[in-house]
């Protein structure tokens, strides 16, 4: 269920199936009884930005791809640094000023190259761009991807399997489980898509029955938060 045809190039660190982790005190906080945490700091480079980096290099070495360009802020400049140096792919990292000096060590340490952008991120982003077509360098699209929406499809897909390890399947057709809500902290919005996507294609092969609803949280300076906000004041019913 995911764009990669040979397994002999996928480029792996152990990332995936973080435990499910049930919260005590946080449900008895919220009035819940079934509460749990997809704890995804176990990840090689802790982040769930260790999923998008394995699929994303892995299809870079399927097409003999060596070299790669990433805007980031961060945790995906970390990530791709890691799969990057084992895969030996060259990756350039376009980053802005404000990012903490311990995370660009991390992307050096790895080997890949940071250029530093004084502005925002969406200009560090138009940099990024301008450099790899200069260059005829593959550009990753970041979360519009096709490996950021498809690896995301991997949580939803451990979600299900686990809370059927736990509670047991939903009914005798469907040997995975569902939860009720899938509540994700986001920044633009995108994230999701890909843990919906997954869900549904759970749905599809008859693995799981129904979609969860689907709850976004988010900064009040993020791009996300922004846009429900403007789209509240405009009265759509979206």
């Amino acid at each position: 269920l995911l764009p990669l045809r040979d397994d002999a190039n996928i480029v792996s660190m152990g990332e995936g199936f973080t435990p499910l982790l049930r919260s005590e005190n946080l449900a008895a906080m919220l009035g819940l009884k079934h509460l749990y945490l997809k704890d995804e700091r176990q990840g090689p480079t802790a982040s769930f930005k260790d999923r998008q980096a394995s699929l994303a290099i892995s299809t870079l070495r399927e097409f003999g791809i060596g070299e790669m360009v990433v805007a980031s802020t961060g945790n995906v400049a970390i990530a791709y640094s890691a799969y990057a140096a084992r895969a030996r792919v060259r990756l350039t990292c376009f980053t802005i000023s404000s990012v903490p000096s311990d995370k660009m060590r991390e992307v050096m340490i790895y080997g890949s190259e940071l250029v530093k952008v004084t502005g925002t991120y969406d200009q560090a982003k138009q940099v990024a761009q301008r450099y790899a077509e200069n260059k005829g360098i593959t550009l990753d699209r970041g979360v519009r991807s096709i490996a950021a929406k498809e690896s995301m499809k991997t949580i939803a897909f451990e979600i299900s399997e686990q809370l059927a390890a736990i509670y047991g399947p939903t009914d005798a057709q469907t040997p995975w489980r569902t939860p009720d809500w899938y509540i994700q902290s986001v920044s633009g919005g995108l994230g999701p898509i890909g843990i919906m996507k997954g869900f549904r294609e759970l749905e599809q092969y008859g693995l799981s029955r129904g979609l969860p609803r689907l709850g976004h949280r988010a900064s009040s300076g993020s791009p996300g938060f922004a846009a429900f906000q403007s789209t509240k004041s405009s009265g759509s019913s979206l």
